[in-house]
């Protein structure tokens, strides 16, 4: 019961645990008096776990059961990245940035959006913090993990510009019917606004919350999309044809 009431309403939360050993692919972590458990869904598939390992996890779930209290821990949720980013960061922890979103594949890429809540601050600067020190923290406790930190807008095509770095921008299309976004990227750009495996336009995508479809400039002027010249991020509004907007 003191163990339960002590983890009871933690959900959310980062601890520190110990790796004790391995239950039919789940990891048993040890918390002090608690143990937690990692299920297989919640490891990262590219991290190797061992005996007397330290990593941090979040808290997921606090259950009763005959055997006392489970605590069930996660590696690969979002709120990690997000606490990871609150021990590092005190503008965060002090509410000065905020974190507006997170999308993570666990493992591999995450982007995260910030947005300074006074004045004369450095959102993304305050994460990376001085020669990339505090950035580099986080990614060297999700083991190599690529984080790209960005300013959040509440401009769809800046956000999005900006979500598909580092990759040039030249023009984004909304269409607000479809919640759709066409993105236009020089031929050059192309691979790298997609990224290995479609990392980075999934993740892009997931962040800002619209679908996008990313053009290169030849296929663009293919298709007869109208071309303006714009600065990363900027919308323009394709206007329906006439018989829709009329209904």
């Amino acid at each position: 019961e003191i163990v339960f009431g002590e983890y009871a309403g933690k959900e959310g939360e980062i601890v520190s645990g110990v790796v004790q050993r391995f239950d039919n692919r789940h990891v048993i972590l040890e918390l002090g008096r608690a143990e937690a458990v990692l299920p297989m869904s919640e490891q990262v598939g590219i991290e190797r776990y061992r005996p007397g390992m330290r990593i941090k996890v979040v808290i997921l779930e606090v259950g009763k059961t005959v055997k006392g209290p489970q605590i069930v821990v996660s590696r690969t949720h979002k709120d990690l990245l997000r606490r990871l980013f609150e021990l590092e960061v005190p503008e965060i922890f002090n509410g000065i940035v905020e974190i507006k979103g997170i999308a993570r594949e666990a493992g591999f890429r995450s982007k995260v959006a910030v947005a300074a809540m006074q004045e004369r601050v450095d959102p993304v600067g305050s994460c990376v913090g001085l020669r990339g020190v505090r950035i580099q923290n986080i990614v060297n406790e999700l083991h190599g993990e690529k984080i790209d930190v960005l300013e959040w807008s509440n401009d769809v095509g800046t956000l999005i510009g900006r979500a598909l770095a580092p990759a040039q921008v030249m023009n984004v299309i909304v269409e607000e019917e479809r919640n759709m976004a066409i993105v236009v990227v020089p031929d050059r750009h192309l691979s790298l606004a997609i990224g290995r495996e479609g990392h980075n336009a999934r993740l892009a995508a997931r962040l800002s919350g619209w679908r996008i479809d990313i053009k290169s400039t030849t296929e663009a002027e293919a298709q007869r999309l109208e071309m303006v010249p714009a600065k990363a991020g900027t919308v323009r509004k394709e206007e329906p044809p006439a018989e829709i907007a009329e209904r």
